[in-house]
């Protein structure tokens, strides 16, 4: 009975040495990743069919170091305010995150269309306080993408800046294009629109450049390099061809 009461009493003075706070945690909650702020003014990011979203996204470089990867690590979809000047925040961003990204996602997060980039830099890295960035002014809608990457650089040429006027009275320069196309008659059939938004079988801009329009002689189908720069103009027509 003594031995018994004399192992309680041990017990007691073990257990009040641990409430008296002598044995310490020796662990530390520390949030893991980058986090940044950016500060953007933009426009057009409705435009976007489903599937498609403008996104603030971070990528990894490739294995050579020189290409960056082509799926996003992390991502997050940009809702801008009403007055288009919007402040995103971005947090638990990898240490393995070279770039970040306004651009253009699909569902599976594989970029589709990049409109801004940032490379993060080693001091930014070890940083332990949030990264911001001024991103400006972007124009993110399908038309602004459309105008300035495949209208200026490769049908403007003959469509409005030649010194002979535009073929066929075609205006296809910034400022003109969307007047021009959007609900207008094609000069070589008066039965289709040059546009018809949400119909691109009733568009002759989607049959020239498909190569179904016999009515105009000159080959359009190499003048966009590839087929996912028709399928984006495309995808616009059939998104209601939006002038954002």
């Amino acid at each position: 009975m003594r031995k018994a009461i004399h192992l309680m009493l041990v017990s007691a003075i073990l257990l009040a040495a641990c409430d008296d706070g002598d044995i310490q945690e020796k662990y530390t909650y520390q949030q893991e990743g980058l986090k940044v702020s950016i500060d953007v003014e933009i426009s057009g990011t409705d435009s976007w069919p489903e599937g498609y979203s403008v996104t603030l996204s971070g990528f990894e470089n490739q294995r050579n170091d020189k290409d960056i990867a082509e799926y996003s690590e992390i991502s997050k979809q940009i809702i801008p305010n009403p007055n288009g000047k919007t402040h995103i925040t971005l947090g638990g961003i990898p240490q393995s995150v070279n770039y970040l990204e306004i651009g253009i996602l699909n569902r599976i997060r594989q970029r589709y269309i990049t409109i801004w980039q940032q490379e993060i830099s080693d001091d930014d890295k070890n940083n332990r306080d949030t990264i911001t960035y001024d991103a400006g002014t972007i124009k993110a809608g399908m038309y602004n993408y459309i105008q300035t990457e495949y209208f200026n650089n490769s049908c403007a040429n003959c469509h409005g800046l030649s010194e002979g006027g535009a073929a066929a009275g075609l205006y296809l320069t910034e400022g003109k294009s969307y007047a021009a196309i959007v609900g207008k008659q094609s000069a070589k059939n008066s039965t289709i629109n040059i546009v018809t938004p949400k119909d691109t079988a009733n568009s002759s801009l989607h049959r020239i450049l498909w190569g179904n329009f016999p009515e105009v002689k000159h080959n359009h189908t190499d003048k966009l390099a590839i087929d996912d720069e028709k399928v984006l103009i495309d995808m616009w027509i059939m998104n209601g061809a939006k002038e954002d």
